[in-house]
Order: structure tokens, then C-alpha cells, then sequence
């Protein structure tokens, strides 16, 4: 039992935590002295709390998350797997290589190498780099299938989206290209509903595989659900970049 009350002690001192207990602490003293501006600081600290809570993350995330089912190994069907950028660094030591994956981009990534070995298709590797001095996404994935003895005849690549409107309009003119009707496109489960509009957009037939889940099934109340956490804000955060880049793609802004 002192694990875990030393634990939950922890994430209050830790930077969020701790901030989020500056921030009350502030707004007692602000609510006792009636001071000016403690009314927005109220909901400012009232909105980063909630964010930075598991169930607020969750309920953000499951309704993307469930969006689109993964397909058993026995029901998916295709004749080319497409694998969606989720970020890369640039200029840090790989095992053969320089440049990594992100998290994001690596759960993808398992994935889709785990489809191809199963599926033994073809693969393109779409994103680029977004500025100048950017990580290559799709040339470290490439380098990465390479090592783990994938033919590099089976590698195609598109070097040149940048963000997923791109992603499924190149991955079109690849498609085409080869001759390939029907991909299977991987993607995080949260991205995947944005990443259908698109691809849907581009009139194509595919399959969605959504895998990278963050949010569970079911959910278990305890004394860490009322913390904030770090990790938590940022599953918040990834889940409203992807509601507005919903909205944003049903108004063809993008």
C-alpha cells in the first residue's frame, strides 16, 4: 500500500502535477482576496486538469479509437499494405543508420512489417519531411525493412507527403502506377478516421487497419484517475488535433 501512496505523492510533485497544485494554490489565495483575472484562471486550471486526467483522455480518444475495427489476419484482404507517417527525429544513432521513428510512427510500423510478413505484399512507405533539416520518415522506415530482410523489391516509397491529404493522394498515383487496386492502410487507431476521409475522398477501396490503440476497452477507477499526468494531456491533446482535422476535412479546408 506505501507503493502506491508514494507513487500517487510522486505524480502530484512532478512537473504537472505540480503545476496544476501552483495553480490551485493561486486560485485560493486569488478567491480569499476577490483579485481580478481569478475567475479565468479558474477555468484555465479547470480545463488543464480535466485534459490531463485518464477518463477525460479516454473518452476523447475511444469514440476515434472504435471508429473502424481491425480486421482479424484471416478476414484482411489487399494486394498492397500502406503504411502512414507518425513522426521521425532526425540525426540520432540508429542500431545501422542515423534518424529513428517515433512512438507513434513505430507501433505503426511493427504493425504493418508484421503484415507483410504474414501477407507477403508489397509496401509503401508514405510521409516525407515536413520542414527543411526534418527527419525522412519513409527513408528510415525503408532502411528499417531492409534490415529485417524484406526484398527491397516489395519496398515502394513516398517521400513527398507531408500530412495525410498527401498521404492518400500519392499513395493514389502509386496505386495506379502498379497496377494495385485495393490497399491496406495502416494507421493509428485515433488517425484513422481522418486518414478514411481522405483516402475515401480520393474515390479509392481500401481497407483500414488502425492499430497504436491508446485508450482501453474498459476503464478501472482508482486514486491515479483524479491525477493529472503528463502522458494523459498529450492523448488529449492528439485526440482534439484529430477532431479539428476531422471538422477541417469535412469543410475541404484541407
Amino acid at each position: 500500500m506505501m507503493l502506491y501512496i508514494i507513487k500517487w505523492i510522486y505524480l502530484w510533485i512532478l512537473p504537472l502535477g505540480g503545476i496544476v497544485a501552483a495553480l490551485i494554490a493561486v486560485l485560493i489565495y486569488m478567491f480569499r482576496h476577490q483579485s481580478p483575472g481569478r475567475k479565468g484562471l479558474l477555468v484555465f486550471t479547470l480545463v488543464l486538469y480535466a485534459l490531463s486526467l485518464e477518463p477525460i483522455g479516454d473518452m476523447l480518444l475511444w469514440p476515434l479509437e472504435r471508429q473502424c475495427s481491425q480486421p482479424t489476419a484471416q478476414e484482411v484482404q489487399g494486394d498492397v499494405i500502406v503504411l502512414l507517417g507518425g513522426g521521425a527525429r532526425a540525426g540520432v544513432p540508429d542500431f545501422d543508420g542515423t534518424g529513428q521513428v517515433g512512438e507513434a510512427a513505430a507501433n505503426r510500423f511493427l504493425t504493418a512489417l508484421r503484415l507483410q510478413k504474414a501477407l507477403h505484399l508489397p509496401i509503401i512507405l508514405s510521409g516525407g519531411a515536413l520542414l527543411d533539416g526534418d527527419a525522412n520518415e519513409a527513408e528510415i522506415e525503408k532502411r528499417l525493412l531492409l534490415s529485417l530482410d524484406v526484398p527491397s523489391d516489395m519496398i515502394y516509397v513516398d517521400m513527398k507527403s507531408r500530412n495525410t491529404a498527401e498521404n492518400a493522394a500519392f499513395t493514389k498515383e502509386l496505386c495506379q502506377k502498379n497496377n494495385w487496386n485495393h490497399p491496406i492502410v495502416v494507421t493509428s487507431a485515433f488517425h484513422m478516421p481522418r486518414a478514411v476521409r481522405f483516402f475515401a475522398r480520393e474515390a479509392m477501396d481500401f481497407t483500414p487497419y488502425p492499430c497504436d490503440y491508446r485508450a482501453s476497452d474498459s476503464f478501472h477507477w482508482s486514486a491515479y484517475a483524479v491525477v493529472p499526468q503528463a502522458y494523459i494531456l498529450y492523448h488529449s491533446c492528439l485526440a482534439i488535433k484529430e477532431y479539428v482535422g476531422i471538422a477541417a476535412a469535412a469543410c475541404r479546408m484541407q
